[in-house]
This record gives C-alpha cells, sequence and structure tokens, in this order.
C-alpha cells in the first residue's frame, strides 16, 4: 500500500453534494452491462467515495472494499476529481470482464500506533488495489449456480461410468457362460462313449449355469434400473444448464 501524508487532503470535511448527483456504479445499463457492486457518492470537492455495497455483488463478494473508502484510479487511470459520469462509463462493462481499482482509506500507522516517519498514534492515507469481476448479484448468482450443477454433472458422470462399468462386467460374465456352456456341449459330442455320464454331468452344469445366467440377467436389469435415472437426470442438468448458457449470452 502507498502512503499519503494529510488525512484532511483526502477525507475532505465538505458537505456531501446534492443526492442527485449520487450515482450507482453497482448494476449496469444494456445488455449484460454490469458494474461492480458499489454505490458512490461524490463529494462537493469532488472526491468520490463508497458509500453502499450492495449484497451479493462483486466488492461485497470479495471482501476488501469497505464504505468510505476513496475511489482514486480505475486501471491504472487517475480518477480523483473526475465527474461521476467519468466514472461510471469506466466501471461499467460486460458481465464477467474484470476491472482494477483503486483505493485510498484512512488507517492507524503501524500495529503498534507508530508510524514509517516515527511518530505514534497518527493515521495516514494507504492506497491499495482491488481487481473485481463486473456483474449482478443475480449474475454471480447464476455463476454460482452453474458450478454447482457443474459439480453435480460431474458426480453423475462419474455415476454413470461406474454403472456402465458393472454393467459391462456383468455382460462380460454372460458371454464367459456362454462359452462355457458351448464347450461342455461340443465335449459331450466328442464324448459319445461317456453320453450318459456326460448327460447327468451336463445336466447339473446346466442347471448351474441357467442359475448363474437368472443372476446375472437380475443383476444387469437392475443396473439398467439404476442407469435409467441416472441418464435422465444427466439429461435434464444438460438442457438447464444450456438454457442457462444461452440466457448468459
Amino acid at each position: 500500500m502507498n502512503r499519503a501524508n494529510s488525512h484532511d487532503d483526502l477525507y475532505s470535511s465538505a458537505r456531501s453534494i446534492d443526492s442527485q448527483v449520487s450515482r450507482t456504479l453497482g448494476g449496469g445499463s444494456g445488455p449484460h452491462m454490469s458494474g461492480v457492486g458499489i454505490f458512490f457518492q461524490q463529494e462537493s470537492d469532488g472526491k468520490v467515495y463508497v458509500k453502499t455495497i450492495v449484497s451479493g455483488g462483486s466488492a461485497e463478494r470479495d471482501g476488501r472494499v469497505r464504505v468510505g473508502d476513496v475511489m482514486c484510479g480505475v486501471d491504472g487511470r487517475d480518477v480523483i476529481g473526475e465527474p461521476v459520469s467519468v466514472l461510471r462509463s469506466l466501471l461499467l462493462g460486460h458481465e464477467g470482464s474484470a476491472v482494477v481499482l483503486t483505493f485510498a482509506r484512512a488507517v492507524e500507522a503501524g500495529t503498534d500506533g507508530e508510524s514509517g516517519d516515527g511518530t505514534f498514534g497518527n493515521t495516514v492515507i494507504a492506497k491499495f488495489d482491488v481487481e473485481l469481476l463486473r456483474g449482478s448479484p443475480e449474475y454471480f448468482a447464476r455463476m454460482d449456480q452453474s458450478r454447482r450443477y457443474e459439480a453435480e454433472m460431474q458426480d453423475l458422470r462419474q455415476q454413470l461410468k461406474q454403472t456402465l462399468g458393472e454393467e459391462k462386467e456383468i455382460a462380460e460374465e454372460i458371454e464367459r457362460v456362454k462359452r462355457v456352456l458351448q464347450l461342455e456341449r461340443g465335449a459331450s459330442a466328442r464324448r459319445e462313449k461317456e453320453l450318459e455320464d456326460l448327460r447327468a454331468s451336463h445336466v447339473r452344469e446346466t442347471t448351474a449355469l441357467t442359475e448363474a445366467c437368472r443372476r446375472a440377467e437380475t443383476v444387469r436389469r437392475e443396473a439398467i434400473g439404476r442407469l435409467a435415472p441416472v441418464q435422465s437426470r444427466e439429461q435434464d442438468m444438460s438442457e438447464e444448464l444450456a438454457r442457462m448458457k444461452e440466457k448468459d449470452r
């Protein structure tokens, strides 16, 4: 932070000018044009200070700007003494774009009450930069909701991937059982002399394999039953996300 030497020079005691000159630079005009969620007011000597911080806006979400801070610069441009209309043109921009604001604030000189020049108990002026995203509270609410949707969709995709993996394993097991059955049938044909013994063995194996197939089919149907709502939910979320993105455009 840069420090100045005069508290009175920055925080003039002059009364605020008529309220009609106070402007809102927290919102915007035109489609998708927004500010940074701050109400500014200009004093009679030209200084512009933070009057109100909009709930849910960019400045409140950042947390560094305070009521009473004095506006000094926008994107490196010195704006002290500039009319509010000029500040408005500099601050307003497309939603999601960034702007760097320079503020000044009266602070105590050092945590122990001693300033850098050896004085005690002095109040000095400290300047600091804050980078904020332009956007209305509704814009940031939509952005947060979109992020939540993205996270939920990622979780659903993971569940879908796991379910599909389980279904693939079930299908492979069914194919393996079928191949085993085919091999056993071929072997029984080649062992004609042991037909009677093989027939009895074949009946037992067929019963066991049939039961395995039945269980595998039951598991497969259950997996399909779990998969259907997951796929439906992903489709709904994809459509909702597409509508939100289309709306943001």
